[in-house]
């Protein structure tokens, strides 16, 4: 396998890493916590800590698809281009 294609694979695995983390985030540990009675109160209620952890979960998600471009960056970048596959 060459570098390239490992990067390239590299990739794929960072986004559906991403993508697992988003889907199988929201159902299994996010719906857990929220179910939960004695979630904190920012700002006097508990919709506002909801929505709050909600967005930094998916925030994470969003940073794992932003790597993804990276490792097909570092694909172009490392790879000689006489050696280049198309």
């Amino acid at each position: 396998m060459t570098q390239e294609s490992m990067l390239f694979v590299a990739a794929l695995l960072t986004f559906a890493v991403g993508l697992a983390h988003s889907v199988l985030g929201e159902r299994f540990v996010l719906m857990r916590l929220f179910r939960r009675t004695e979630l904190p109160k920012l700002f006097g209620e508990t919709a506002f800590t909801a929505r709050t952890l909600r967005f930094a979960w998916h925030l994470t998600t969003l940073a794992w698809w932003g790597l993804a471009p990276c490792s097909c960056s570092l694909r172009a970048a490392c790879c000689p281009p006489a050696i280049r596959c198309a």
